[in-house]
């Protein structure tokens, strides 16, 4: 099959003032935004949502529940949103048991639930449709919206002093993909619903809902089958509901939802930007047409330039505070491409599973707020520290998951993989993390880090191999050496000590109860 090429054409006439915002809400007290629609729901309390975004309503005998987003069932993948509403619902009394019932659900989701005692509101298993919360000073009242510059416009907040410092410091400054620790924002009134965890609209507290039991060992046959069939599924269920478009790479993450996608390969088109400051020899562009060549199917390629137009340039930082520059030129050349017609399904959240910070901490090592800085390059910061010690002090029984592992769900993929999502809802009509399932994560947790770690990925490689074995005629990030586990873990530490070092940080010790 040929390769097709996509060029950027002129985005610079288009309008994008009905686009911005598109696909974020309020939740709270009235208020007045113009364009967007207004539902009121339990309690009087107003959801107010760009048009773009899908809202759903079902009430049970014992639970109403309100859907910002969309839910994906892989047991039924036929099902509609209102459909998967009155499943959820259905004998239901109590808003708690209705967390416990989306763990197999995916789909880029925030849900209200409210019963004759409660009303709390959660989001998808790694919160990529974000939440941010505050409780209002002057009324009392606990507002939400999908990102903080939101609430932060509606009452008057500043960016802290403490935040304004973080974002001078160079361990912030020298970051590309910077992501803001734990639950904070730039605002000191604003805090970040993490993953896992539900927020209480009366009181305006985050509560942690996940892990609550052991979580119990699986072998990796039966991890990959487990995987697997959830994955096959909620790929059909995206079938049934979008024009899908899914991206590939010479990755392990995108060659595995590219297995997952055999049985809607026909309903799919699968492409490849090339960034605009990628090699022309990359492995990233050479092995996609090859790769799907060989399995009989299409693939395009779409050129993004090498920085974002004025126009679009205005518009992206508009849409997201703080968005990364650098992915501004990508989103462009995606929506000049697809014109928002297409949801991508992406291979993101797959480093959940890997457990990538494993490398870093040696067996039984305790962990301190200090250590966590240190791993992920901003050692010595105050702020980094300071909200990490309150993340630890939340974590509760680990019930046989990692702190490590929970780290890397909730703080990196919870804050910055979010961030991101929220950015290219600027170039996509919705964006699909395949591993973003609670069941998924949970699965691949359960079985050994041995199995899931580099260099083999045994568990990975079984899955693909479970959904569509011929993926894997092609190698995967050929141009990445392969090294031993004892070496890839020295030199994983003496990076780690290098950013140090250039931040200026003194190491910390790995159980220090401080800095």
């Amino acid at each position: 099959m040929a390769d097709n090429y996509s060029v950027r054409f002129d985005t610079s006439h288009r309008n994008f003032d009905s686009l911005l915002h598109r696909g974020q809400f309020i939740l709270g007290p009235p208020v007045d935004v113009a364009g967007w629609p207004t539902m009121v729901l339990e309690g009087g309390v107003r959801l107010t949502f760009h048009p773009d975004l899908g809202v759903t309503r079902v009430s049970g005998a014992g639970v109403a529940l309100t859907l910002a987003g969309f839910m994906l069932d892989p047991v039924f993948p036929g099902r509609t949103d209102v459909e998967i509403l009155r499943s959820l619902a259905d004998g239901c009394a109590r808003v708690e048991d209705i967390v416990a019932r989306t763990a197999g659900l995916g789909g880029r989701w925030a849900l209200i639930a409210s019963d004759r005692k409660r009303r709390i509101v959660l989001n998808d298993a790694i919160g990529l449709r974000q939440l941010f919360y505050t409780i209002d000073a002057r009324s009392g009242a606990c507002w939400a919206a999908s990102q903080p510059k939101l609430l932060a416009d509606l009452l008057d907040f500043r960016v802290s002093e403490a935040a304004a410092r973080f974002m001078d410091s160079y361990a912030f400054r020298r970051q590309q993909e910077f992501w803001w620790p734990g639950d904070t924002t730039p605002y000191r009134e604003v805090r970040h619903l993490l993953p896992n965890h539900c927020l209480d609209l009366e009181s305006g507290r985050a509560e942690r809902y996940w892990p609550k039991r052991p979580l119990p060992r699986l072998g990796v046959e039966e991890g990959a089958e487990r995987v697997a069939a959830t994955l096959r599924g909620l790929l059909l269920a995206a079938a049934e509901r979008f024009e899908l478009a899914i991206p590939v790479t010479a990755g392990l993450d995108s060659r595995l939802v590219l297995a997952a996608s055999r049985d809607i390969r026909h309903r799919a088109v699968y492409f490849t930007v090339r960034q605009g400051r990628m090699a022309d020899d990359s492995a990233d562009l050479s092995i996609p047409p090859r790769l799907l060549a060989r399995l009989g199917l299409e693939h395009e390629t779409i050129r993004a330039a090498a920085s974002m137009s004025a126009e679009f340039s205005s518009f992206f930082k508009r849409h997201v505070f703080l968005a990364h520059d650098h992915y501004g030129a990508d989103a462009e050349a995606i929506y000049a491409h697809f014109a928002l017609r297409r949801v991508a399904v992406t291979g993101s959240g797959a480093e959940i599973g890997r457990s990538p910070y494993l490398e870093f901490i040696r067996p039984r090592q305790p962990l301190s707020p200090g250590y966590l800085a240190y791993v992920k390059g901003y050692g010595g910061n105050d702020f980094v520290i300071e909200a990490n010690r309150a993340w630890l002090n939340g974590l509760g029984p680990l019930h046989g998951t990692s702190a490590i592992e929970l780290y890397e769900w909730e703080q990196e993929h919870g804050n910055w993989l979010a961030m991101t999502q929220l950015e290219f809802d600027t170039a996509w009509r919705d964006i699909i993390a395949a591993y973003n399932c609670r069941d998924v994560l949970a699965n691949l947790l359960a079985v050994h880090d041995r199995h899931r770690r580099a260099p083999g990925y045994t568990l990975f490689r079984r899955i693909i191999e479970k959904l569509w074995p011929e993926v894997l005629c092609e190698p995967i990030n050929p141009h990445k050496v392969e090294r031993l586990p004892g070496l890839r873990r020295c030199l994983a530490r003496w990076r780690t000590a290098c950013r140090l070092y250039a931040s200026g940080a003194r190491k910390p010790s790995a159980d220090a109860g401080g800095s």
